[in-house]
């Protein structure tokens, strides 16, 4: 924190509920084994980044104001929820952040410099995991996941997507997420005034367990949730949890990596159920499936329900994508279910209730849920 005043000249921490965070955050990472140098470097760059942009996003002098009704995707991991956002990412209606921007998103450098280094940490990052393209394709200009936001509060699935921390994600479960929120509606007004007359486009499966207070803070956004079996998300989000902790830890526990998993999936899951339950009519829902295999029929529908023209520009970006995209372009993600300490039969069972309550969506074109 020190430092993060010093490389700032900045030292209003604002509401000290993040040090809650920060301190579990520490804990478990002295608790993890085999944490590798690289590891430890990578985690101590990710907090002084986040007490940084911390430092930085709440002196920003923006007036408090009113939000051009963003664009918020969730759903689980693996369900869509990328693919969604970067095909609606083409439409310039929006603004859709790219990493490089998310990664230091309230510097002063200009967008030259920050752009620079994005690239430069992303092609040390892929070529020591080659086969992650497989599974999460991104590159500086790619649009990317807000729980690099939520991170600003020391309170975001990125820092245990790299490693199984269970004691900070005790935290993060038992502690209400309201004023994590908040900060993230700041910094929401702060890329809006950066970015005027433009819609936000924002994705992050971390919002799925958390659209009660999501809606209550943000109650312009538009939510839009992407579903897929969670069976399938489960394996697949493992596969990718798996090839992610290789980056900073001596050999991954893959058993400790699934019931991680199944920690987070049942706990969104059961939130998520109970939002819909009091708020059928508030989520926009999108078929996984649907849109991978038509997505020029389905993205019209979408951009009706969202009050926008479906234009012949966005079609035809949207079909140059396709084209320069095709599925499988770095190899298939071949995912195993084996080797994770639990049987698909088993992990078909945990999430029968999303199943029974959702069973409408799973291959429904967009539309509000009926009542």
């Amino acid at each position: 924190m020190a430092w993060a005043e010093r490389r700032t000249g900045l030292e209003n921490w604002d509401d000290e509920r993040f040090l809650g965070g920060l301190s579990a955050l520490l804990r478990s990472l002295e608790d993890l084994p085999g944490l590798t140098p690289l590891g430890v470097v990578t985690y101590e760059n990710m907090i002084r980044q986040a007490l940084v942009s911390r430092l930085r996003f709440l002196d920003e002098a923006v007036p408090r104001r009113a939000l051009d009704s963003p664009v918020i995707i969730t759903g689980l991991p693996r369900s869509g929820t990328t693919a969604l956002h970067r095909f609606l990412a083409l439409d310039p209606v929006f603004h859709a952040p790219p990493l490089w921007e998310l990664l230091d998103p309230f510097a002063q450098t200009g967008a030259t410099v920050r752009r620079l280094r994005a690239v430069v940490q992303i092609a040390f990052k892929n070529g020591l995991l080659p086969d992650l393209d497989r599974k999460h394709y991104t590159r500086a200009d790619t649009p990317e996941e807000c729980t690099l936001l939520l991170a600003n509060s020391l309170a975001s699935p990125l820092f245990w997507d790299l490693a199984p921390l269970d004691g900070y994600l005790e935290w993060y479960q038992e502690t209400p997420q309201r004023w994590v929120y908040e900060d993230y509606r700041r910094q929401l007004e702060v890329l809006q005034a950066r970015h005027p007359n433009r819609r936000l486009l924002l994705k992050a499966p971390a919002h799925l367990g958390n659209l009660t207070v999501l809606a209550e803070v943000v109650p312009e956004a538009s939510l839009i949730q992407t579903h897929r079996d969670p069976t399938a998300c489960f394996f697949s989000h493992c596969s990718l949890r798996d090839t992610l902790s290789s980056f900073v830890v001596d050999r991954p526990d893959r058993v400790k990596i699934a019931g991680h998993v199944r920690r987070v999936f049942e706990h969104d899951l059961a939130a998520n159920i109970g939002f819909h339950e009091e708020h059928p009519d508030d989520v926009i829902h999108v078929a996984c499936r649907d849109l991978a295999g038509s997505p020029l029929e389905i993205l019209p529908g979408l951009h009706a329900v969202l009050d926008l023209e479906w234009s012949r520009d966005a079609a035809d970006r949207v079909a140059a994508h396709i084209g320069q995209n095709p599925r499988g372009r770095f190899g298939r993600h071949r995912v195993s279910e084996d080797g994770w300490g639990v049987p698909r039969e088993a992990v078909d069972r945990l999430f029968a209730a999303y199943r029974a309550r959702f069973a409408g969506f799973l291959r429904a074109a967009p539309g509000r849920a009926p009542s």
